[in-house]
């Protein structure tokens, strides 16, 4: 897990993350929670598309259950995309930052 500061509201998100220090322990996760914060966008991505398109009244079902299958298939969807590589390429940029802070986070302990 990666150790932010308290924010406010005057926070410059840049200056955040590059002081932001990931705990030695958890490098074996950088990669999966990369993913899966790419999985959320994209769930996200795909309701916000889905809120777009007008129910056509085809199938005579109400809001609810229509709601309920729509939520469980866009993430059936991001999970088959995530699962199979097949994302928009965030996840591998987010973990080589994150590695790479952590490589300066190291080398800024060995100089210390």
């Amino acid at each position: 897990m990666i150790d932010f500061p308290t924010l406010t509201s005057n926070v410059d998100p840049i200056s955040v993350l590059q002081n932001a220090q990931i705990p030695k322990n958890e490098t074996d996760k950088i990669a999966k929670t990369a993913a899966e914060f790419e999985g959320m966008l994209m769930a996200q991505m795909i309701q916000m598309l889905r809120k777009t398109v007008e129910p056509s009244g085809l199938f005579d079902v109400n809001q609810t259950e229509r709601s309920t299958y729509e939520y469980l298939l866009d993430q059936a969807i991001v999970q088959h995309a995530v699962s199979n590589g097949q994302t928009w390429g965030l996840a591998e940029r987010l973990e080589e930052s994150w590695r790479m802070l952590q490589a300066r986070a190291d080398g800024e302990e060995k100089a210390g």
